[in-house]
């Protein structure tokens, strides 16, 4: 008889169980998370755009900037 792989007893474990808990998730992807939480900063903010003409125009988008809001 062939052995199952990998996906199939992860299926047929959660076909048993439920859905995997959060620990379980990150045991079988492997994933790891930074020890520096600096490592999650990123330098994408653009540096000829000011934060108050984003907020600026994110208000506008909302409709925060009309005078006859209903």
């Amino acid at each position: 008889m062939e052995k199952p792989d990998r996906g199939q007893l992860i299926a047929a474990k959660y076909a048993r169980a439920g859905h995997p808990s959060i620990e379980e998730l990150v045991a079988e992807q492997g994933t790891r998370f930074p020890s520096d939480p600096a490592d999650l900063l990123g330098d994408f903010w653009p540096e000829d755009e000011s934060i108050e003409d984003f907020l600026s125009a994110l208000h506008e988008w909302r409709g925060h900037s009309k005078s006859d809001r209903a």
